[in-house]
């Protein structure tokens, strides 16, 4: 579910960041499986391995060319999660009655990747961040099968207070790497385990707004 923020005739105030080099972020969408008593779940697919999010849509309400309100959406990751049953030494499953993983809170921590985030010479912006985002949520994955999802990874809130003024181009390199994990337990066993994964964020104002978000920009301009 996106959640929207909007604020009327708000002011932007472009700030600009010293970029000495961008840098290109790999390795998003890793992930760790946790091995249960009876399965291994894990992430099998993050979509997308690097998020693009938009920190402010611009919305022309009579066509006029002036931007009139901007809009501020939660934005979110597909992730895609597997359980797999156990093997024994003879490729066999360990058991007949492997049991179903209950996930039921995620942590999201966010950690600069450049030295030149611009983000983070603010304290307002910084703190953002600074303590991971924890949710509750709730997941059956049965053994053997695969379940998509959804998980909420940024607040309209963090943009419509601070990200929106400090995080407006790719020269701000407001860019974090994201480590996921989700805390789940073996239904029929009470074995506790955490699954982890990986993913970036790059914050900024992309003009054609947030390709994971529902709302497009407006061709207008700020005034």
């Amino acid at each position: 579910m996106i959640r929207r923020v909007v604020v009327k005739n708000l002011r932007l105030i472009l700030s600009t960041g010293i970029v000495v080099s961008l840098l290109s972020c790999g390795g998003g969408g890793s992930g760790i499986y946790g091995g249960f008593d009876t399965v291994l779940v894990g992430v099998a697919q993050l979509t997308p391995p690097k998020l693009e999010s938009d920190t402010v849509v611009k919305l022309d309400d009579n066509a006029d060319g002036i931007c009139d309100r901007f809009l501020f959406e939660d934005d979110e990751i597909q992730i895609t999660l597997r359980s797999e049953v156990i093997k024994d030494a003879n490729g066999e499953d360990i058991t007949n009655n492997p049991s179903p993983v209950y996930i039921d809170r995620y942590k999201l921590t966010f950690i600069s990747a450049v030295n030149n985030n611009n983000c983070e010479n603010y304290e307002s912006c910084r703190s953002v961040f600074a303590t991971p985002y924890e949710q509750l949520t709730s997941i059956t994955v049965d053994p053997g099968t695969e379940i998509p999802t959804a998980i909420t990874v940024a607040l309209g809130s963090w943009k419509s207070t601070v990200l929106s003024q400090h995080c407006l181009t790719s020269l701000d390199n407001c860019i974090y790497n994201v480590v996921l994990e989700m805390r789940g337990r073996e239904v029929l066993t009470g074995s506790d385990k955490t699954i982890r994964a990986t993913f970036n964020v790059q914050f900024m104002d992309y003009p054609v707004g947030n390709s994971e978000g529902v709302t497009a920009d407006a061709n207008c301009t700020i005034q």
